[in-house]
Formats: structure tokens, C-alpha cells, sequence
């Protein structure tokens, strides 16, 4: 069966634009005075790490909860739905392959998938999607981030990522980068 591994956070939908656009508005059950919540959410937007040595600080809780209100919120690439049920249909095994914590977020990524429609067999949560692909024996991945495109190819994982100011400048070996979904077909039906 072939098989695909696809990316959600800003590969499927806008989650990037939607976190630094969306209004989050403070609210006192939060805990927070409305300074120390202006000042966490300017950090997050950012993407600013934990200062902390601490698995869980006030701020990591802050920003999985602003996360969570993104990961509702996030528009889907309406060419990225089409290109997933494309290959559903053709037999495609399906793996969305995310770095969200899916402990937190399992429920609400899979009910965004759902109000989507987007199909999948598969949902896991990877910090190490190249090591996961090789894993599974996927060869296809679908993904945004940097380190997978300038590495995957070196260890046997095809790699197509939309085309975004980020990537300016990668040595991407074998890498391919699109401005549409439509784009991937052609290249993974050899």
C-alpha cells in the first residue's frame, strides 16, 4: 500500500498567520493580570522557548492553551483537503504526522480533521518525522519544517514542503518545495 505522511501546522492549515493574526482575549480565569497576558502572548507569537528548566511553567501552560485556541481556529488549504481525498481515493494509506502534543490536543486536531473532511488512517505525534517515515517505511512526507527538508532526503524520505520565507536559503537535497498540493501529484506517482 502506498503511503503518505502529511504535516498539519501550517502544511494543511494556516496555523503560522492564524496565531499571530487572532485575537486571544484575556480572561481572569486565566490567572494572569492583563500585563503578564499581553506579555505571554507577545512571547508565543514570537516563538519564544521557556526560560525555565521546568517541565511545566505557568508559560508553557499559557501558550499550549493559546495553541489549542489556534488549532481550532485554523483554515484549512482548500487545495491541501482536495489533495488528501484525491489520494484517499486512489488507495492512499493516509498519516498525519504532527509535532503538536497530542496528549493535549488529540481531541481537537482530530475534530478539526473531521469538520474538514479531511481523511486519515493514521494520527501520531513525532518529534523526529524522518526517523518516523523511516520507521513506518514511508517515503513520502509532506512538511514545513526546515530540519526535515534539508535532511530528509539523505536518509531515503522524499520531501515536498509549501514554499514559505523560511525556507530561503535551505540546502535542500531532493527536497521539493510548491505553491500547491496539485503540484506533489505527478512526483509521488512514480
Amino acid at each position: 500500500m502506498r503511503t503518505i505522511a502529511i504535516d498539519l501546522d501550517d502544511t494543511l492549515n494556516n496555523f503560522g498567520e492564524t496565531l499571530q493574526s487572532a485575537v486571544f482575549d484575556h480572561d481572569e480565569e486565566s490567572g494572569l493580570s492583563a500585563e503578564v497576558f499581553a506579555e505571554y502572548l507577545t512571547r508565543v507569537r514570537g516563538q519564544a522557548r521557556e526560560e525555565s528548566a521546568l517541565l511545566s511553567t505557568e508559560f508553557t501552560y499559557f501558550k499550549a492553551r493559546i495553541h489549542q485556541q489556534c488549532y481550532r481556529r485554523a483554515a484549512a488549504r482548500p487545495d491541501g483537503v482536495s489533495f488528501v481525498r484525491e489520494l484517499k481515493h486512489q488507495g492512499w494509506r493516509i498519516v498525519i504526522c504532527t509535532y503538536r502534543d497530542l496528549r493535549r490536543a488529540g481531541a481537537v486536531t482530530r475534530q478539526w480533521l473531521d469538520e474538514n473532511n479531511i481523511p486519515f488512517d493514521h494520527l501520531f505525534m513525532a518529534g523526529n518525522k524522518i526517523v518516523f517515515c523511516r520507521s513506518w517505511q514511508i517515503k513520502h512526507l509532506v512538511d514545513d519544517d526546515p530540519f526535515n527538508i534539508v535532511h530528509g532526503g539523505k536518509h531515503g524520505v522524499n520531501v515536498y514542503y509549501p514554499i514559505m520565507a523560511k525556507h530561503q536559503g535551505l540546502a535542500a537535497e531532493g527536497a521539493r518545495g510548491f505553491r500547491t498540493f496539485g503540484e506533489i501529484t505527478p512526483w509521488i506517482q512514480g
